[in-house]
């Protein structure tokens, strides 16, 4: 499915310039992303499509979603800009943004899970169930006398440190900070998770390839008009309270192409099960009807380490399915919030 998107993408590029059709919106929505003429009428009559992506890598899954909601691309990036609400629902227990640069009180709130001090405790470079570098491994078990009644909130403090640090070297350096997760052997780095992340999808970016430099090489060469910020968040996602760092990117579309606004989200920092995640949101306005309306295509390529072992395909079956089920519910919810104009809350997906 993919090389067939790509093949229409790189065909069909000129045909969906933003001036080619007065109708460029849907033309691009066939060419760039396969969907049929009955699939667009069904998404301007109110739904949502979904779909699961095939992919190369076993521990990768992808997702496909396209909504078409009464709002501008202006007002939606508005919105996404208070990501505490944007994301506000059951699921994310704590969610802040960080200053510029990152202070030691942007994660004051954050509360660390009994579970995950458990884990710091036992944490050796080469064997750890928190992803955390081998210098913030070492810091947590030099630094922190465990038989002490104030470890926990000692350990607590250490890792909000940690995070507070990484999260000010990303902006300076990008991805030459990315972190090594030390609790495995071999170690693994975001940088290259994500950086192999992007090279998987091979068509989106014939559209917005701003979008990829920037997302590549931020700090460094950022795209003109663009904007960032990096934001935390802890979120329930399978059984456990999920500790990440995201950072979202926010790109004016390409002269050339219908999309008005590219929007990326790079997980930087997941302390559990996620060894990157790329989210885009592209938003197309529609220009044939009066009324605000855009459509909201949102991809999501993550790779998750709970694919090995015996049940592994089973496994990652069930989380592709729950996955576009999140896909779905969560462009549902942002569709009701924009119709209703209150001012949009959903949770945004997961990467």
């Amino acid at each position: 499915m993919q090389r067939v998107f790509a093949t229409l993408a790189l065909a069909g590029l000129a045909a969906v310039s933003a001036d080619a059709t007065p109708d460029s919106a849907r033309a691009f929505l066939a060419t760039a992303f396969g969907l049929s003429s009955a699939e667009i009428s069904r998404v301007d009559r109110g739904e949502i499509i979904g779909r699961t992506l095939g992919v190369k890598n076993t521990r990768e899954v992808a997702t496909l979603g396209v909504v078409r909601v009464r709002t501008t691309p202006e007002r939606y990036v508005e919105a996404l800009r208070d990501i505490a609400r944007f994301k506000r629902t059951a699921d994310i227990l704590q969610i802040g943004t960080f200053s510029v640069p990152p202070r030691a009180s942007d994660l004051a709130p954050l509360t660390i899970e009994d579970a995950d001090l458990k884990r710091i405790r036992a944490c050796r470079v080469g064997s750890c169930d928190l992803r955390l570098p081998a210098e913030g491994i070492e810091l947590l078990q030099r630094d922190v006398d465990w038989r002490a009644a104030d470890a926990s909130s000692k350990a607590s403090r250490l890792l909000r440190e940690l995070l507070v640090e990484y999260a000010t070297s990303y902006r300076d350096k990008g991805a030459a900070a990315a972190m090594e997760y030390a609790g495995t052997s071999p170690r693994l780095n975001v940088g290259h998770e994500f950086a192999s992340l992007v090279d998987a999808d091979t068509s989106t970016w014939t559209y917005v390839p701003r979008l990829r430099r920037h997302l590549l090489e931020y700090p460094a060469g950022a795209a003109d008009g663009a904007s960032d910020f990096v934001y935390w968040s802890k979120e329930r996602v399978h059984s456990r309270a999920v500790v990440s760092i995201t950072h979202v990117a926010i790109v004016p579309g390409e002269r050339t192409s219908p999309v008005n606004v590219a929007i990326g989200t790079k997980q930087i920092y997941a302390a559990h099960y996620f060894d990157a995640s790329l989210g885009i949101t592209l938003l197309v306005r529609d220009t044939t009807v009066p009324e605000p309306a855009t459509y909201v295509v949102y991809l999501n390529r993550s790779r998750i380490d709970l694919f090995d072992g015996f049940f592994g395909g089973v496994a990652r079956r069930i989380v592709a399915g729950r996955a576009r089920s999140l896909v779905t519910e969560q462009l549902a919810r942002l569709q009701r919030d924009f119709a209703a104009d209150v001012g949009p809350h959903p949770s945004g997906s997961r990467e």
